[in-house]
């Protein structure tokens, strides 16, 4: 795990957290240094503040983003309001935990991330394979191909888009695809999803003969099907 967070007393805190629960800790108090970990060590989790001394923590997840790290990152943020956190979603954050926090949600909020790597969605597959249009989702390898071209997918991205391939034409609400995919459905905004749906769907119109249509349903949530 990785924290970048300036602050040496909440650095303290949280390292101690982590380590209690059995996760080895990465400190960097800087995020150009947070940055060269997380290329360097693509660890499990990073745990990101908002506020460095050299770049912001959005800076810091849009380069980490656009450098290829696929862990979920979780921001620390003294910001509550609604726009700072869509702005964090939108770079690629894929949750964030307001300070000040309990030791014991930041606890369950990271084993709830963590434990996603492991997911395999329930559903129709062929040897760890599922299949939609021409997208193809190796849930064992954790790769995403469109006509044997991969599409390089966050984790958050790739558990959603599995778990609607596994679930094709059907609509998934967002409270669904936050416990099934989050882990948790607790203080959080269920709209925290579309941002991440919406990376998801630019990423596949991409490509584009990939065969599948990701939809909106108005009041309800989303659904992957073939595209006629």
């Amino acid at each position: 795990m990785l924290l970048i967070e300036d602050d040496a007393s909440i650095r303290t805190i949280v390292s101690e957290v982590c380590r209690r629960d059995g996760y080895d800790v990465v400190e960097a108090a800087a995020g150009r240094q947070g940055v060269q970990a997380a290329v360097s060590s693509e660890p499990d989790l990073v745990l990101l503040d908002w506020v460095l001394p050299d770049i912001s923590g959005i800076e810091v997840c849009r380069e980490m983003r656009r450098q290829g790290v696929s862990s979920p990152i979780v921001m620390l943020t003294g910001r509550s309001s609604k726009v700072d956190i869509v702005v964090g979603l939108e770079v690629g954050a894929d949750d964030y935990i307001t300070k000040p926090f309990d030791a014991r949600e930041l606890s369950a909020r990271l084993g709830a991330h963590l434990r996603r790597a492991s997911m395999v969605p329930a559903g129709p597959q062929r040897d760890g394979l599922l299949a939609v249009g021409a997208v193809e989702i190796d849930t064992e390898g954790r790769r995403v191909r469109v006509n044997d071209r991969e599409v390089k997918l966050t984790m958050t991205e790739f558990n959603l888009l599995a778990l609607l391939a596994a679930n094709p034409g059907r609509v998934l609400t967002r409270a669904q695809l936050l416990e099934k995919v989050w882990g948790y459905l607790a203080d959080v905004d269920y709209h925290s999803v579309d941002p991440h749906i919406q990376r998801l769907r630019k990423k596949l119109d991409s490509k584009s003969d990939s065969g599948v249509s990701l939809e909106a349903v108005p009041g309800l949530g989303y659904r992957l099907s073939p595209r006629l």
